[in-house]
């Protein structure tokens, strides 16, 4: 219907009726038990070049380490980029999302009841967030989270499971030692990708030593099998003031 200043109250009505059946189409299909992955459109748009490097490392590479400061749009990138490829590449039946639980010092949430999903999910935001972005809906998340093509696992748990067939997003990877980045990568199986990302200036160990992430984004840096993205303060996507504030807050750490 062309635009009009001033509409009749039968065109009024038409277009009510219009916006209701619509909405009810889209509660309808996101209720639905029988929402598939290639049902839905997923398209990877970058924003800079950071982030068009983290496509083609994900896309080409079974390993991926990237770095960098918070609002550089990362973990926004890895899903939508793993999620697509879910769609065109069938060997890839699940996205396993990991992360560590290592809570902000002098914060803690003490103890959580409920079921993993519930113990988890105060964790997962960083995730499930942008998921919900990237669906447009949370319902399509939670319902995918049930269903099992995205699965959330636990540090803690991950010792002794071979991961087939998925690509594994770990995020807050600055808060890992060697020891659990080598439990985490050594649970590879066949056809599995496994994308590593944090923020080096984000530690949150007492000793912030112990972090490997800087090192092994190095080590892997040039490897066949492996690809390295770092990004930087400008690469930021999420505020304009975000990187002038990292920067000012830097320096007042170092004096």
């Amino acid at each position: 219907m062309a635009r009009k200043k001033n509409l009749t109250p039968e065109e009024i009505e038409d277009v009510s009726i219009y916006e209701e059946i619509s909405s009810q189409r889209k509660a309808s299909f996101y209720e639905s038990d029988k929402i598939r992955l290639n049902d839905l459109k997923i398209e990877v748009k970058c924003k800079n070049k950071k982030q068009k490097d983290l496509k083609q490392a994900i896309e080409e590479k079974d390993v991926v380490i990237s770095t960098g400061p918070a609002g550089t749009g990362k973990t926004y990138m890895s899903l939508l980029t793993a999620l697509h490829l879910m769609k065109t590449e069938p060997r890839f039946k699940k996205l396993v999302l990991v992360k560590s639980l290592q809570t902000i010092n002098g914060e803690s949430l003490g103890y959580l009841p409920g079921s993993l999903w519930e113990k988890m999910e105060p964790y997962m935001f960083s995730f499930t967030g942008n998921l919900d972005k990237i669906f447009n809906s949370s319902i399509v998340t939670k319902k995918f989270i049930d269903t099992g093509v995205i699965e959330i696992f636990p540090i803690a748990y991950i010792r002794g499971v071979t991961i087939d067939n998925a690509i594994v997003i770990v995020d807050e990877s600055q808060n890992l030692d060697y020891h659990t980045f080598k439990t985490i990568i050594t649970r590879r199986g066949s056809n599995c990708k496994m994308i590593f990302l944090g923020d080096v200036e984000q530690i949150d160990r007492k000793d912030k030593k112990e972090s490997c992430l800087s090192k092994v984004s190095v080590l892997l840096k040039d490897q066949e099998f492996s690809g390295s993205v770092t990004f930087e303060n400008e690469d930021s996507v999420r505020n304009p003031i975000i990187p002038k504030l990292l920067e000012l807050l830097k320096e007042e750490e170092n004096k």
